[in-house]
């Protein structure tokens, strides 16, 4: 089965990096980018397709 395609999205960096860090240590989780806003989510979530 492919991994769940994740896209965090957090104002927080540090957030960001904590929540990405979890969601990678499963096994069936990918973390394939982060977003700092809405806007910016939006915008990868049309490019990586999570």
């Amino acid at each position: 089965m492919a991994a769940i395609r994740v896209l965090v999205v957090d104002d927080s960096a540090f957030m960001r990096k904590f929540i990405s860090d979890i969601i990678n240590n499963e096994h069936d989780m990918k973390v394939v980018g982060s977003a700092r806003n809405g806007q910016i989510a939006l915008d990868k979530i049309r490019e990586l397709n999570p």
